[in-house]
C-alpha cells in the first residue's frame, strides 16, 4: 500500500468518526421535537397563559440558544480536562439529561408555575446549544481540512430532519394520549431526556481530538496574574476591537443582515396555533401528523437540493436565494386561507373533496388539509434559503475561531426567531387594546381585509401576513450586496459535492 492509499484510508476512517460526532447531536436535536406539540398544549392548558403570554413564553423558552457565541468563545479558549471540544460536548449532553428529568419531576408533582418551567427549559436548550457549537466547530475545522464543508452541512441537516419527523409524530401521538388521560405530561419530558445520553457516549468514542497537556501550576498563576493586570486595558480596547472585527468581517456582516431580514418578521406562530385549536378544530394528533410530514418533506427537500446542485453545477447560490424570495411572494395569497370562512369565494378556486375510499383522513376538515398540503409544498421549496447561508458561513469562517465564528451566525438565526416572536407577541397585545380599535375599522374597510371577518383575532392575524411580506422583500438588497462582496474578494461558494 503506497502513501497515497494510506492517507486516503486515514481520511476515510477520520471522516467516519467525524460523521458520528457531528451527526449524533443533530439527531438528538431532532428528538427534542418530541416536546414541541405537548409543550404547546402544556402552555395553553396546564400553565393557563393567554395568546400573547403563551407566545412570549414559547419564544423565550429557547433563549438558551442566544448565547451560542459565548459557548463558542469558551470552547475555543478554555480546555476542560485537557480537551477543547470533547469534554464540553460530553458534559453538556449529560446536563441536558438532568434538566429534562427535572422538568419531568416538576410536572409529576403538579407544579404549574410558568417561571420554573421557563428556567428549566432554557437550561436544557442551553446545553443543546453548547453541544451544537462544539459540533459545528468540528464540522468547520474538519470540513475545511477535507474540503467537505458543503456535504457535511447537508449531512447534519439530513440527520436532523429524519429525527425531527419521527419525534414530531410521536409527540403528537403522546399529546393525543395526554388529552385522553392515558399519559401524563411528565412522561414527555422524561422521554426527551434519554437521547442526550447517546450524544455523550458518541462524544467519548468518536470526537477526533488529542488531549492537550496542562500547563505547570506556576505558569497558571503567572497567566492568571497577567490576565488580571491586562483586564482593564482589554476592556478599554473592546470598542476598537469590535470596529476592526466589523471591517475585517464585512462579508460575515452582510450574511448576518441577510439572515436577519430573511428570518425576521414579527411572528404569531403560537397565537396562530392557538387560533387553529380554538376555531379550526386542530388537535395534538393533527399537529403531529402535519409537522411530522413537514419533517419528512424537509428530509426529501434536502435530498432534492443536493441533486439539483450536483446536476446543475453552474447554478449560482444567489439564483437560489432570489428564487426563494419569488416563491415567498407567490405564496403570500395562500397565507389567508386559514382565516377564510367556508363560503368565501376564494375557496372555489382550490377546494375539492375526495371520496372516502380515497381519503386517508376523512375526519379532517378543509383547514387541516390546507395546512398540511400548503405547508408541505412551501417548506419543500424553501430549503435552499436555509442551507445556503450555513454553507457560505462554513466557507468564510476562520478555523482559529471555528466555534465562535460559526456559532455567531447560527446564534443570530436563533436570536432572530426569538426576537420576532417577542415582537409579534407585543404587537398582537398592542393591536388587541381598545385604543387600536380604529386600526381594525380602517383595515376592515379596506381591500386588504381578505377574510372580511368581524373577529378581532382574525383581523390582527391578517395584518401580520402583510408585515411578513414586507420583511421578506427587504432581503433582496442584502442578497445583491453579499453577491458583489464575495465576487470582489474572489470567494467562490461551491454548493455541490465539487468541494469534496
Amino acid at each position: 500500500m503506497n502513501s497515497s492509499q494510506r492517507t486516503d484510508d486515514r481520511n476515510s476512517r477520520r471522516l467516519s468518526h467525524i460523521r458520528w460526532a457531528i451527526g449524533t447531536p443533530y439527531f438528538v436535536q431532532g428528538t427534542k421535537s418530541l416536546t414541541e406539540i405537548p409543550i404547546l398544549f402544556f402552555i395553553k392548558f396546564q400553565l393557563g397563559l393567554d395568546d400573547a403570554g403563551g407566545q412570549l413564553f414559547d419564544a423565550l423558552r429557547s433563549i438558551g440558544w442566544m448565547i451560542k457565541p459565548l459557548w463558542g468563545y469558551i470552547s475555543d479558549r478554555f480546555a476542560l480536562f485537557g480537551y477543547y471540544r470533547k469534554s464540553w460536548y460530553v458534559l453538556m449532553a449529560c446536563l441536558a439529561v438532568v434538566f429534562w428529568f427535572l422538568a419531568a419531576i416538576f410536572s409529576y408533582l403538579g407544579i404549574t408555575i410558568p417561571l420554573i418551567y421557563f428556567i428549566v427549559f432554557n437550561l436544557a436548550f442551553a446545553t443543546y446549544a453548547f453541544v451544537d457549537v462544539v459540533t459545528d466547530a468540528i464540522m468547520v475545522t474538519e470540513g475545511q481540512r477535507l474540503k467537505r464543508v458543503g456535504s457535511l452541512v447537508n449531512f447534519q441537516w439530513l440527520i436532523l430532519s429524519i429525527a425531527n419527523a419521527g419525534a414530531l409524530f410521536l409527540g403528537g401521538w403522546l399529546q393525543n394520549n395526554i388529552e385522553a388521560g392515558a399519559v401524563d405530561p411528565w412522561v414527555v419530558f422524561f422521554l426527551a431526556g434519554i437521547p442526550p445520553l447517546f450524544t455523550a457516549l458518541v462524544g467519548i468514542r468518536h470526537i477526533p481530538e488529542k488531549k492537550h497537556p496542562a500547563p505547570p501550576k506556576h505558569t497558571k498563576k503567572l497567566e492568571s496574574s497577567a490576565r488580571f493586570n491586562q483586564a482593564w486595558p482589554y476592556i478599554r480596547s473592546v470598542p476598537g476591537r469590535l470596529n476592526r472585527f466589523r471591517k475585517n468581517n464585512y462579508t460575515l456582516w452582510l450574511l448576518m443582515l441577510f439572515i436577519f431580514f430573511w428570518k425576521f418578521s414579527p411572528s404569531v406562530g403560537y397565537i396562530e396555533r392557538s387560533y387553529l385549536i380554538d376555531v379550526r378544530g386542530f388537535t395534538g394528533q393533527i399537529f403531529g401528523i402535519i409537522l411530522s410530514i413537514g419533517g419528512i418533506t424537509f428530509f426529501v427537500s434536502i435530498l432534492f437540493y443536493r441533486w439539483v446542485v450536483r446536476t446543475f453545477r453552474r447554478t449560482q447560490w444567489y439564483y437560489f436565494l432570489y428564487a426563494m424570495v419569488a416563491i415567498a411572494v407567490l405564496h403570500f395569497p395562500l397565507s389567508f386561507f386559514l382565516y377564510l370562512e367556508p363560503d368565501h369565494p376564494w375557496w372555489q378556486f382550490i377546494y375539492f373533496t375526495l371520496p372516502d375510499a380515497f381519503n386517508p383522513l376523512p375526519a379532517w376538515n378543509r383547514y387541516q388539509w390546507f395546512k398540511l398540503v400548503n405547508g408541505t409544498i412551501f417548506s419543500f421549496a424553501m430549503i435552499p434559503a436555509f442551507l445556503i447561508p450555513l454553507t457560505i458561513n462554513g466557507h468564510i469562517v476562520k478555523v482559529s475561531h471555528a466555534a465562535v465564528g460559526y456559532a455567531f451566525l447560527t446564534a443570530l438565526a436563533n436570536t432572530t426567531n426569538i426576537v420576532e416572536d417577542v415582537v409579534g407577541a407585543g404587537l398582537f397585545k398592542l393591536f388587541s387594546t381598545p385604543s387600536f380599535g380604529w386600526l381594525h375599522i380602517v383595515f376592515q374597510g379596506s381591500i386588504f381585509d381578505i377574510a372580511n371577518s368581524l373577529d378581532t383575532r382574525t383581523v390582527i392575524l391578517e395584518m401580520f401576513i402583510y408585515i411578513s411580506l414586507f420583511f421578506t422583500l427587504l432581503t433582496i438588497p442584502f442578497i445583491e450586496l453579499l453577491r458583489r462582496n464575495l465576487k470582489k474578494q474572489g470567494i467562490i461558494i461551491l454548493l455541490s459535492k465539487a468541494d469534496d
